[in-house]
């Protein structure tokens, strides 16, 4: 009897490592994920600076297509100023990596705005990285390229 007991509390003190190290990691979270990704782009299309401070983490780094680099206050103000005029922005082809806490998206976006009186139509590439903390998903690195239509 003792014997049993010594092999069960064995294998409960190898075991605690491995539960504790993924305790709060999420399954896969991958439509969760998307449904973030899509509401990024309504924030942005709408220029809702306080919907895109709740799925943009602190710090968070953006790089735009041109090459420019904001931080999460510039990335925000850019919101709110709306800068871009879009007419249509879109998402497509996204998939998501997830390896424990953290999520990579990649995909492909197709935006029409105004730039300068002039309606242009641009077609890209995006790499988001989300995280997850304490309970929910902030993207804390995006980059987009553009690509040729």
């Amino acid at each position: 009897m003792r014997r049993a007991i010594a092999g069960v509390i064995l294998l409960v003190a190898i075991c605690c490592p491995f539960v504790a190290q993924n305790a709060g990691v999420p399954g896969n979270e991958s439509g969760r994920i998307l449904s973030l990704e899509n509401s990024w782009d309504q924030a942005e299309k709408n220029h809702d600076s306080r919907a895109m401070s709740m799925l943009v983490a602190d710090p968070f780094d953006y790089t735009d297509d041109d090459g420019s680099y904001m931080n999460r206050a510039q990335w925000l103000a850019h919101i709110e100023k709306a800068v871009d005029e879009y007419d249509y922005l879109e998402s497509s082809k996204m998939a998501v990596q997830q390896h424990g806490n953290v999520a990579i998206v990649s995909g492909m976006y197709k935006e029409q705005l105004r730039e300068k009186g002039k309606s242009v139509m641009r077609s890209g590439r995006f790499t988001d990285t989300w995280i997850y903390q304490n309970g929910e998903w902030k993207c804390a690195a995006s980059q987009s390229t553009l690509i040729s239509n």
